[in-house]
């Protein structure tokens, strides 16, 4: 073969997931042989593992997923069948963090003056919330 192509070393990086410059290294330390290059690569242990490229992706799955779960459930504060918030749990949260002190001056009223709490969604997250507070009021 002798001559490298761009193709060639595209190919290289993309089965054995290495960088331009260690593809192009083992197409010249195998004059141009794309399978023996791929060869030298896994026998110097060169060969990276593409699942481990792919945690970042992973973890921002994780992230979204667990905005979408915050996004579907509901934050509720209610008395005697009125309903005062009824928002998201992520509009909640990020009002919290705004106004901290508020928040927490609010809540302490709303308990105070008998409004209830609730946490309403088809999934985990409202579960684990809802059981925590009733583990707590035991």
């Amino acid at each position: 073969m002798g001559t490298i192509t761009i193709e060639q070393i595209d190919l290289i990086m993309e089965r054995a997931n290495v960088t331009y410059s260690e593809a192009k290294a083992a197409l010249e330390g195998t004059n141009g042989d794309v399978v023996e290059a791929l060869l030298l690569l896994e026998r110097d242990q060169k060969i990276k593992d593409k699942s481990s490229a792919h945690t970042g992706s992973k973890k921002g799955e994780k992230i979204t997923s667990f905005i979408e779960k915050l996004n579907a459930t509901s934050f509720i504060m209610r008395k005697r069948g009125r309903t005062f918030v009824d928002i998201p749990l992520s509009v909640a949260i990020i009002l919290a963090a705004c106004t901290f002190y508020i928040s927490i001056i609010g809540l302490l009223l709303s308990l105070l003056f008998g409004i209830k709490i609730e946490f309403k969604g088809e999934n985990d997250v409202a579960e684990k919330i809802n059981s925590t507070i009733d583990h707590i009021n035991k």
